[in-house]
């Protein structure tokens, strides 16, 4: 997946940019209360123009959004009404930046200390080799004690593209052991666009929250390690699914989502 994707993307908008929601995400509310992250500095990388900044905002030190595409960035300034002042490829509002960059390429001085990260879509728009240099580059930013929110979907079968199938157990190889795991949601969402678009046969929305003990090591983030991970993962959910069709116990009402979450 190249830079040049998420350009026409945003250039072509409507269905191209169908990740882009408008509201504030419910996970964000429940599992990143504003009592709890008062003063912090909040970083969300890929950010588009999510208005979930706009919730950090409200109670954070500094929200740091980074993100490739410049027409995302004037658009959210736009969308909702915010001034800013442009310095080179940071765009700086009231106690909230958005760089203009690569996240890949960030070093710590570019976005100083954080103590959050705020990942809705980041991990689950990149294949698994720039998903393993995307993780590579969360740590290297963020310090021992820093947590991160983060949101990826489960569902089969697999497509090919963004945004990508990320089971629990992927993201346990990724992060537990360097990183305190905690398994927030598991939602179905029967009625999700890319059921319907793509007939999938189910399809999950996880949370977790990670909190960082320690630097991953290298050796962790192995592509065939991850491979492998992910093939079990599926064809786990293929003997489930055939086990469950095969018996007649599809949840009466759920045609489309996975059986064996509440």
């Amino acid at each position: 997946m190249q830079a040049e994707f998420w350009f026409d993307s945003w250039e072509r908008g409507g269905f191209h940019t169908s990740f882009h929601r408008r509201d504030i995400h419910p996970f964000v509310e429940t599992h990143t209360p504003g009592e709890r992250f008062v003063g912090s500095r909040v970083l969300v990388p890929l950010c588009g123009k999510t208005n979930d900044m706009l919730y950090y905002r409200q109670f954070a030190r500094h929200v740091i959004g980074v993100e490739l595409v410049e027409k995302a960035i004037l658009q959210f300034f736009e969308d909702n009404g915010l001034d800013y002042v442009q310095n080179g490829s940071r765009f700086e509002s009231d106690r909230l930046t958005i760089l203009c960059a690569d996240f890949m390429d960030l070093t710590p001085e570019d976005v100083g200390p954080i103590d959050l990260v705020y990942d809705r879509a980041a991990l689950v728009a990149m294949p698994l080799e720039m998903r393993l240099n995307y993780i590579r580059a969360v740590d290297r930013l963020t310090p021992v004690g820093a947590q991160q929110l983060l949101n990826t979907i489960e569902y089969d079968p697999v497509l090919p593209s963004a945004p990508f199938s990320i089971a629990p157990e992927e993201v346990a190889a990724y992060y537990a052991d360097a990183y305190d795991v905690d398994h927030l949601e598991a939602v179905v969402i029967p009625q999700h666009g890319m059921v319907r678009r793509w007939g999938l046969r189910f399809l999950i929305e996880h949370g977790f929250m990670l909190k960082k003990r320690q630097n991953i090591r290298p050796e962790l983030l192995d592509p065939h390690l991850h491979m492998a991970v992910g093939d079990m993962v599926r064809a786990r959910n293929r003997r489930l699914l055939e086990l469950v069709e095969g018996a007649g116990l599809w949840p009466k009402g759920c045609e489309g989502a996975h059986p064996g979450v509440a």
